[in-house]
């Protein structure tokens, strides 16, 4: 069930460009299926792309350096784009107790806040949250593929906290000189 839930948010906004509200249990505003208006897309001054997701080695609640590469993209698109705010989901893999888990998606949300606040983003700027083990990507028993399980989604959101589409102001420069 969980994963059908997972597959039917990540249908929902891949075919339409919008999220059903039975996909997950926030309102995503502009990008909701019942919204009147198409998402608002945000140009944003960026040489890397936005990080959509830091994964985590098991039972792990810091961000390795690789991932740790991908916070610092997210944080250089954020101090460039200072009315942009930030949704940070934890999850966790389905090993163990459900208890534990929750504890764990917590603890890897609020390191990267804690790691965004670090760099100079304000708190007021960040949503943290957490789903636990609830919204699995794969269902596994093997580690290695239960790594996309074992994150945190890091959602632009505007300054009405809304999710956004981005375009990089670098790629339409670049499509304008030609």
């Amino acid at each position: 069930m969980k994963c059908a839930m997972t597959l039917l948010f990540l249908n929902s906004l891949l075919l339409s460009g919008c999220v059903s509200d039975r996909a997950i249990y926030t309102e995503y505003g502009k990008l909701d299926c019942g919204a009147d208006t198409p998402p608002m897309e945000i140009l944003v001054d960026a040489t890397e792309p936005w990080p959509t997701v830091i994964n985590f080695e098991f039972d792990k609640s810091h961000a390795t350096s690789d991932q740790q590469q991908k916070l610092m993209s997210a944080v250089s698109i954020l101090q460039n784009n200072p009315s942009l705010n930030l949704a940070v989901i934890g999850s966790a893999d389905s090993a163990g107790q459900n208890a534990y888990n929750n504890t764990l998606a917590s603890k890897r949300a609020t390191n990267v806040t804690d790691y965004f606040k670090q760099q100079g983003i304000a708190a007021s700027r960040i949503v943290t949250l957490s789903s636990g083990a609830r919204e699995q990507f794969v269902v596994s028993n093997n580690k290695q593929r239960n790594l996309v399980n074992r994150r945190v989604q890091l959602i632009l959101l505007d300054s009405d906290f809304n999710p956004v589409g981005l375009q990089y102001k670098a790629a339409i420069d670049h499509l304008s000189a030609q």
